[in-house]
């Protein structure tokens, strides 16, 4: 048998509201499966895949900051003096 998280499952794992998890699986961020008996109505009662959440993870983690391009300077050129005093 697939163990799978509920939406209260993720939320917990998270610090979050559980309403947050569901705006995930609306804007279809967070990939879901609704399993509950009647799927034209009713209220749908989501489960999340292990994989489904460690791809959503992975796609929300920062990646960290390339290192700066370090560019020669040009060697100083003398300065020309038009004005003589």
């Amino acid at each position: 048998m697939l163990k799978t998280l509920s939406p209260g499952d993720i939320a917990e794992r998270w610090a979050c509201k559980v309403d947050k998890v569901l705006s995930l699986i609306a804007s279809r961020e967070l990939i879901a499966i609704n399993v509950g008996l009647n799927r034209n109505g009713g209220k749908p009662r989501w489960r999340i895949t292990p994989e489904a959440l460690a791809d959503f993870e992975r796609s929300r983690t920062t990646q960290p900051k390339p290192a700066p391009i370090t560019r020669k300077k040009r060697p100083a050129t003398p300065a020309t003096s038009y004005f003589n005093a």
